[in-house]
Parts: C-alpha cells; sequence; structure tokens
C-alpha cells in the first residue's frame, strides 16, 4: 500500500511525465502491479518512481534509415574508460553501447539488464535477477559471472562518472542472479549504481590492463542498443549502427550520426543534421518560427553558480558572503544572459521543479540595502569615497572573478557588486587553468556552469567533500561544517523518499547559511528538431544517468515493448 501512495502522490505532484504514446491508464493497471511483483521488499521504502513499461494502441514511431545528431564537442572513444568525463557527450554515446542494469525514461526507473531486484530488511544486500538471452555484440551471453567481474575490475580502474566502493562484493548465486553485498546501506543504489554503472564482458576486459588506452575491436563491445561503425575524433563524429539482435527489440532507427558542427542552428536549417540543442533563448524562438519543433529541458538539470573560496581570510567569512549574495540581481542576471525563460537558482542549490526542492530555503533575494548593513557590521567602509570599500587595514575590499567561458554573467556581477562597494577583477581563463586553479584553491570567486542537479541529491554531499564524479561539477570548495557533514550521511543512509527528504531540506538550509556556492540561475535547454524525421523524443525522469539534461536517451530508440 505504500509504495501505490507514494506512486499517486508523486503523479499529483507532477512528477511523472508522460509521453505521447505511452498511455497512462495501462501504466495505472498494468505497470504498478508489475512493480509489486517485482519485490515487495524493494518497492515499500523505495525513494523515486520505479516502474515497467506500458504498450498501448496509439500511433507509433516509425523506423528511421538515418537521423544525424548535431554537438559542437567530441565525446571521446565510447568505451567505459575513454569516454570524455568533462562534459555529458561521453557517457551519452557510451551508452548506446554498453548497458546498465537500471535505466530511466520519462517516468522514472525502469528494469534493463535486470529483470527484477530485491532489497534485504537491513538494506546492505540487493538481489538482482537478470534478463535471459542477453548477448554480447560479438554474440557470447551475458552471464553473473560479468557482473561481478565489471566491479571487480572498476574496484582496480574505477569508472570515470560513478561511485562503487559501496559496493563490498558481488556474489554469485546462479547465472543469472547476483547479490550485492554492500558496506553500508546506500539510498541512491538503484539510481546511482544500477543505473549508472555500465556491465563489461569479462571474456574481453579480464586480459586489459590498461583500460584507458585499450582501442581495440573488443573496447566497443557491449550489449547495447547500437554497435559502433567510427569514432573520428578529430572531427567529432560517430556513426552508429542498430543491433537487430537487442533484448529489447530491434532500434526505431537504423543509424545514428554524430556530426560536430561550430553553427548548429544554420546546420539544421540547411537540412544537415535533424535535431540539435541549445541553451540560447533567441536562437530556439527563432527556429521555432521557423517551423521546427522545441521541447523545453524538465527538469532544469543545469546550473550557472559563483563558487567562493573559503580559504581566503575574507570570503572565509559568512557574512561577507550572504552581503554578496543580497548585492546580487540574479532574475536579471538571468534574464540579460539568457533572454527569457528565467529560473532563479535556490541557495539550497537543488533546483525549483525538482521533488528533492526545499521552497523554505533563505533565497538572498536582491537586497542591496540589506548588503551595505552586513558590510557595515564587517567593518568595510568607503574611507577615501572613491566608491569602494575598504577592509580596516586600508585596502580596497576587492575579489578576481575567474571564469573559463561566457564572460557576461562576470561583467554583471562585477556591475552590481560595485553597487555595494564591492571592486571585482574578471580574469578569463583557459578551461584547463579554471580547472587547476579551482582545485588548488588559487582564486577568490569563480563562475562555473554544468549539468548534474535534477538527479539524486547525494550530488550535495559529493561536491562539498571532494567526492564527485562529474568533473565539471568537482571543483570548488570543501565545505568543512559538522553539521553538513552529519546530515549529509544520514541522508545517504535513508531508503524512505518522506524520511529522507526532511533531512535533504536540512541539508539545503546548511548550504543556504554557509553560502560556499551561489546558485545564479539554470539553464533551460532546448531540444529543436525536424518532427517529420523523428518525434520519439522525452525528457528523462530526473535526467540521463546521474541528472543528465539530454534527449539522447537510448530508451527513445526502442520500440515499445509487447
Amino acid at each position: 500500500m505504500y509504495f501505490i501512495q507514494e506512486i499517486k502522490r508523486f503523479w499529483k505532484e507532477g512528477l511523472l511525465k508522460r509521453r505521447i504514446n505511452r498511455g497512462f491508464a495501462l501504466i495505472l493497471f498494468f505497470v504498478i502491479p508489475s512493480i509489486i511483483l517485482v519485490s515487495c521488499n524493494a518497492q515499500s521504502n523505495s525513494t523515486v518512481p520505479i516502474h515497467s513499461e506500458g504498450t498501448d494502441e496509439e500511433i507509433k514511431q516509425e523506423k528511421v534509415k538515418a537521423l544525424r545528431l548535431g554537438w559542437p564537442t567530441d565525446g571521446g572513444f565510447p568505451s567505459p574508460f575513454a569516454f570524455d568525463p568533462t562534459g555529458p557527450a561521453g557517457y551519452l554515446r557510451m551508452s548506446f553501447l554498453y548497458d546498465t542494469l537500471t535505466w530511466k525514461d520519462e517516468e522514472g526507473i525502469i528494469p534493463w539488464l535486470a529483470e527484477s531486484w530485491d532489497i534485504s530488511e537491513d538494506e546492505r544486500s540487493y538481489t538482482v535477477q537478470l534478463r535471459e538471452g542477453i548477448k554480447w555484440h560479438d554474440g557470447n551471453e551475458l552471464t553473473a559471472s560479468d557482473v561481478q567481474f565489471t566491479y571487480e575490475y572498476l574496484s582496480q580502474h574505477g569508472f570515470l562518472w560513478g561511485d562503487t566502493s559501496m559496493v563490498n562484493r558481488v556474489e554469485i548465486i546462479d547465472q543469472t542472479t547476483v547479490v550485492f553485498q554492500l558496506n553500508e546501506p546506500y539510498a541512491p543504489f538503484v539510481e546511482e549504481v544500477m543505473g549508472m554503472i555500465p556491465i563489461i564482458p569479462e571474456h574481453i576486459w579480464s586480459d586489459v590492463q590498461d583500460p584507458k588506452s585499450y582501442r581495440e575491436e573488443g573496447a566497443a563491445v557491449g550489449t547495447g542498443p547500437y554497435t559502433l561503425q567510427r569514432h573520428q575524433q578529430e572531427s567529432g563524429q560517430y556513426l552508429f549502427k542498430a543491433n537487430r539482435d537487442y533484448f529489447k527489440g530491434e532500434p526505431l532507427i537504423e543509424e545514428i550520426s554524430y556530426i560536430k558542427v561550430n553553427n548548429r542552428a544554420l546546420a539544421l536549417k540547411n537540412n544537415d543534421i535533424d535535431a540539435i540543442w541549445t541553451n540560447n533563448f533567441n536562437e530556439m524562438q527563432e527556429l521555432k518560427n521557423a517551423g521546427y519543433q522545441v521541447m523545453e529541458s524538465d527538469p532544469h538539470g543545469s546550473i550557472v553558480r559563483m563558487v567562493f573560496n573559503m580559504e581566503d581570510e575574507l570570503l572565509s567569512q559568512k557574512e561577507l558572503r550572504h552581503a554578496i549574495a543580497y548585492a546580487l540581481d540574479r532574475a536579471t542576471i538571468a534574464e540579460k544572459v539568457l533572454g527569457g525563460n528565467v529560473v532563479v537558482g535556490s541557495p539550497g542549490v537543488i533546483p525549483p521543479g525538482s521533488p528533492w526542492y526545499n521552497p523554505a530555503t533563505k533565497q538572498y533575494d536582491f537586497h542591496l540595502e540589506k548588503a551595505n548593513e552586513l558590510l557595515d557590521k564587517l567593518g568595510y567602509h568607503d574611507r577615501n569615497e572613491d566608491g569602494i570599500r575598504e577592509t580596516p587595514d586600508g585596502q580596497d575590499l576587492a575579489f578576481t572573478l575567474m571564469v573559463s567561458t561566457d564572460e557576461r554573467d562576470a561583467q554583471l556581477v562585477q556591475d552590481m557588486l560595485k553597487q555595494a562597494g564591492i571592486k571585482v577583477n574578471v580574469q578569463k581563463v583557459d578551461m584547463a587553468t579554471f580547472s587547476a586553479s579551482l582545485d588548488e584553491s588559487k582564486y577568490d570567486m569563480a563562475i562555473t556552469s554544468h549539468i548534474g542537479v535534477s538527479g539524486d541529491p547525494d550530488f550535495l554531499r559529493r561536491w562539498f567533500t571532494n567526492a564527485e564524479y562529474n568533473e565539471l561539477a568537482s571543483h570548488g570548495s570543501v565545505l568543512e561544517n559538522e553539521e553538513f557533514n552529519r546530515l549529509a550521511e544520514k541522508q545517504l543512509r535513508i531508503a524512505d523518499f518522506e524520511q529522507r527528504k526532511q533531512v535533504v531540506d536540512e541539508l539545503q538550509d546548511v548550504i543556504a547559511e554557509e553560502i560556499p556556492t551561489l546558485a545564479l540561475y539554470h539553464r533551460p535547454f532546448y531540444w529543436m528538431y525536424n518532427e517529420d524525421q523523428f518525434n520519439g523524443w522525452f525528457n528523462t525522469w530526473g535526467g540521463v544517468g546521474n541528472g543528465i539534461t539530454s534527449w539522447e536517451n537510448k530508451a527513445a530508440f526502442l520500440p515499445d515493448e509487447e
């Protein structure tokens, strides 16, 4: 009964999303009972929607010969050990070749290589039943031994976008059954581990000593819906071909190619590609008016934020960080940079629209007078009346604001903080210098932007304890706060959604009070496409994997299971 109530609550709150060719009535009558049958223990305390896939009699997407997608960057070689971790492109390409035990569609977590799973009462053991008859691209059969091998291999070599350290061991029960024994309960295990870690073939990787440099034919052999036909790193081009023997059915698109283009909007207009993404509101409007279909990211999993160096003598003062927050009109910054469709960031970091968002968190609405009051109390006054406050020892209250890409945010921050008497020097550096400076705490303030805030809230713990594996999100200050550490560990051990939500709410309150980073705004992404070519796109619940804002979910390219 508890899980059924949870599903109803998720639906009522708008957390379950519907795609046009999915029947909600069938989800209610067929999916919920099938979920309960998966495992009473597994679902009775679930933190996220978990369901099976339904069918309907509505119009289905016809098969497509080829689909051309435009991206501005190369994602690296698409093996689990060689893709580029600095953005989502690499993981997405890899996911076409390699499968995980669970996955996500537009409504929640769905079984994938795993047919079902059961969670022990102490939440330290996960018994996973694999689907039978799954084949690797080379014809060998997937077995429980491959799952066990994957986690043992990753414990030695690591994985670029995931963590397996909570797994003590994987036990084989039979050819299609494994048991994960965890060191401690780990609430997001089904989503963040089973749903993120690609299973690799033991018969190929067992002899590979240096997986990062491995480029032989076997490096691209997975169980996924596509096989790799070509990758040209210099040009950023990929060609994937449908795996006709895929266990979920032959993919709807025979070939998917990625083309690296600078002006993607022009390429779409010229019919050189079939779909692109952008976060440029005006560009979206232009293409929409030209007749292209537009899908907005939901949730908005991309964030633009200021990072403070907590080791700096002045910025280590919490009240100074508060003053800076009050002095910034973040809504205006977002409007001027994005051009429209503004979502101001929450100081608790988790974005509005997320089921984990705490609306009661302190917001620091623009209030220049309050900012000035705080600065006065700290003893920063403009003694020489040059418009810039001085510290008690007579030095200008001045900071360097480091950026690596777009300077517009920084320039607006510079102008706004000047109104409060704070001098800001904008410093633009290349990405390598930016990352190194953040890692070595050789900066005052910085503006960074990245994805990954729409998934499980454990990313808050990872960000501020130096445990983040998303390279673009990993840089910044470690938060030395006992209450934060206590809550971060506590939420990790709670499986029940409501109980965990209470702790995550408190965690957001601590972050908003300490403010090691300030979320300026969330960037909506737009997917623009030619619907005559393919119209099966959807927003993934919580983002692909651990919160990737993208429509290139392989589940969109597969037929509905009968």
